[in-house]
């Protein structure tokens, strides 16, 4: 019993994986990454490092 369980719970997850595959293309994809790296930088850099490197 515990065998069979253990089947249909990966069998489970199996389709739980394919179910939740992308339906998008690479171009859209790629897109949306440089939109996101546009947005995150906006042409200005700043260092808000606050971190030190442990030397006080």
């Amino acid at each position: 019993m515990k065998k069979l369980l253990s089947i249909l719970a990966l069998a489970l997850l199996t389709v739980g994986f394919y179910s939740c595959e992308a339906e998008t293309d690479i171009q859209e994809t790629e897109a949306l990454f440089q939109q996101l790296d546009q947005n995150a930088t906006d042409g200005t850099h700043s260092n808000d490092d606050d971190r030190t490197d442990g030397e006080d």
